[in-house]
């Protein structure tokens, strides 16, 4: 279940003759169709969460953990989740998958919204980056009739840039990256500083 501050509480039950010594959560994306029909060349590799365990081997109990996935490029996205359990005999148990869309922190302002629907797009498939580019031109085609702040207006115009330019996967990341900040910081203004 999905808290009110987009963390993620995976609650579960263990059982194993030889005692649990290992769980965690794996994801895995329902999305299947990337730009041009292509398969989507994902950014970044899955979430993973290592799970509270009742005791240390534990044969029998039920567990729960909290885990913030806010900031991770697939927050927001329809996923696939398993838990997976190894016990001291290095057999490995998997459930039946999960499917939900997995809690993502809430932006309240449509220029934020926008920029974090953009990363996410570039995240999940590098091969949009075309794409990516269109929208970012076209958020910053009229910044005077839509009130925008000269900053906003001028970052988002270097994100553009710094796009165009981005030939590797650690160039698109860090453009990913900056689309973050900038969305927090344009929801946020200086109080996500002040909570840190």
């Amino acid at each position: 279940e999905g808290q009110a501050r987009g963390s993620l509480q995976p609650n579960y039950k263990l059982e194993d003759d030889y005692g649990v010594g290992g769980a965690q959560a794996r994801f895995r994306l329902l999305q299947s169709e990337g730009t041009n029909g292509q398969p989507p060349r994902a950014l970044y590799d899955a979430p993973e969460i290592t799970l509270s365990l009742p005791q240390a081997r534990t044969r029998a109990g039920v567990g729960q953990t909290l885990k913030d996935l806010t900031e991770h490029p697939w927050a927001g996205t329809d996923v696939a989740m398993t838990l997976v359990a190894r016990d001291e005999a290095a057999n490995e148990g998997a459930s039946a998958p999960f499917e939900f869309r997995l809690p993502e922190r809430p932006f309240s302002k449509p220029m934020a919204r926008a920029l974090i629907e953009q990363r996410r797009i570039l995240a999940l498939d590098a091969d949009a980056q075309a794409n990516v580019l269109t929208a970012l031109n076209a958020l910053t085609i009229a910044p005077e009739r839509f009130n925008m702040e000269t900053n906003v207006y001028l970052g988002l115009r270097s994100i553009f840039w710094q796009l165009t330019g981005a030939k590797t996967d650690d160039q698109l990341r860090d453009v990913v990256g900056r689309l973050w900040q900038m969305a927090v910081a344009i929801e946020d203004g200086n109080v996500s500083d002040a909570e840190a």
